[in-house]
């Protein structure tokens, strides 16, 4: 289905469109954001939970990481214990895996990985992994005899989505990059004092292209001529030198700023609201807690249908597809429960369920439906990506704990 994808390079929003509707939103707003790699200062550790506080240069909240993160840090020694791998004032090298969220400071890893177009690499990995979304078998066996060939010595590959039908010289030019960057980083490691930062997505239109840019992406928009130039560059090099058919750049032009001329201004504001209308007259609830997240669906106005059990039916499936778009848009994590109107036959609940599926496929962040419970309940896990949208454009009222 073709996709559009709007950049707002000076505001670091970009927002991707299908069917009119968007379906999913980046924003690189924060002081720590996922991916940023430190040199940081281990603060202290605390035996008790296996884990440690590290100063990565924000003043009120110091970084968190588990030892079944510290990566290489583990594997230089063999011993079990936290206290016995890291010391207080210990000089590591971090990545941010999960932003900071309410007191909670970053989630870090030991665990370096620098994504790219086509690969991503892992300095202190082993062996070769392919997208699960690669499914030609003769194409997985292709990639992997490259991958395995290309591999740096100590090093691990895993090879995206987005390498499937690529020349070798493209694969090869982007792991080119990679090395290049982390000997960049090492390198500063070595001469800058901690907590520093050693590296970071800045390129804004880079990042959002290699991370949803595809071939059905027919349209691209964005908010400045020198933004257009290097759209138009990134999609050259990574097609090989030549310009790629079937995709209008667009540079916006327009008195209307680029997010209000959208309405992607408009579809963050009623994001930030709990209820959500369905095609049909019936609407979904999103209600946050500390600990999960409770989607409830209802029939309301619903009138399309003659009987009760297809107006149940044909809600819950309007249902299934809009909460998954919602959980993208608001980029919802952690544990979800969500309560389809009843439905007495199996049929139909095997009907939504698969369509929840369905919809659930494309989203990068993997969500999991663990069970149907005896409730009728539907519960469902998704990995946390970033800062949910309540984080970002969220205010906290000062008298309740509300959004």
């Amino acid at each position: 289905m073709p996709k559009q994808i709007i950049i707002a390079e000076q505001h670091r929003i970009a927002a991707v469109f299908s069917e009119d509707q968007i379906q999913e939103l980046i924003v690189a707003k924060g002081t720590h954001q996922v991916g940023d790699i430190y040199l940081g200062v281990v603060e202290n550790v605390l035996p008790g939970i296996d884990a440690a506080f590290v100063n990565i240069g924000d003043s009120e909240r110091n970084g968190f990481i588990h030892v079944t993160d510290l990566g290489p840090l583990r594997l230089r020694k063999s011993a079990g214990s936290i206290t016995e791998l890291l010391a207080p004032q210990q000089k590591v090298l971090v990545q941010v895996m999960k932003e900071p969220t309410g007191n909670k400071g970053p989630r870090l890893t030991g665990n370096i990985s620098l994504p790219g177009r086509y690969l991503v690499l892992m300095p202190f990995g082993r062996g070769v992994n392919l997208s699960r979304r690669i499914r030609n078998d003769a194409e997985r066996n292709r990639l992997r005899a490259l991958a395995i060939l290309i591999k740096p010595a100590g090093m691990g590959l895993l090879v995206r989505t987005e390498a499937e039908g690529m020349a070798e010289e493209a694969i090869l030019e982007d792991l080119e990059t990679l090395q290049k960057q982390w000997e960049s980083i090492q390198q500063e490691a070595m001469t800058l004092r901690p907590p520093s930062l050693l590296n970071r997505d800045d390129d804004f239109i880079q990042k959002v292209l290699r991370d949803v840019y595809s071939a059905d992406v027919n349209r691209i928009v964005v908010d400045s001529h020198t933004g257009l130039k290097r759209v138009k560059q990134h999609l050259v090099n990574w097609s090989g030198g030549k310009s790629p058919q079937g995709v209008l750049i667009d540079h916006h032009r327009d008195r209307v700023p680029i997010l209000e001329y959208f309405r992607v201004n408009a579809a963050i504001r009623e994001a930030l609201k709990p209820r959500v209308d369905l095609p049909s007259g019936g609407y979904i609830i999103i209600e946050r807690t500390e600990a999960l997240t409770v989607i409830d669906v209802n029939s309301g106005s619903f009138t399309r249908s003659a009987t009760a059990r297809e107006t149940v039916l044909w809600t819950n499936c309007e249902a299934a597809a809009e909460i998954a778009r919602q959980l993208r848009l608001r980029n919802i994590a952690g544990v979800i429960i969500v309560d389809f109107i009843d439905m007495d036959s199996r049929r139909d609940q095997l009907q939504v369920l698969e369509q929840f599926n369905k919809a659930l496929r494309v989203d990068k962040a993997r969500p999991q439906i663990a069970q149907l419970s005896e409730l009728g309940l539907v519960e469902l896990t998704r990995k946390r990506q970033g800062q949910n949208i309540y984080e970002l454009f969220g205010q906290t009222c000062p008298t309740y704990s509300c959004p």
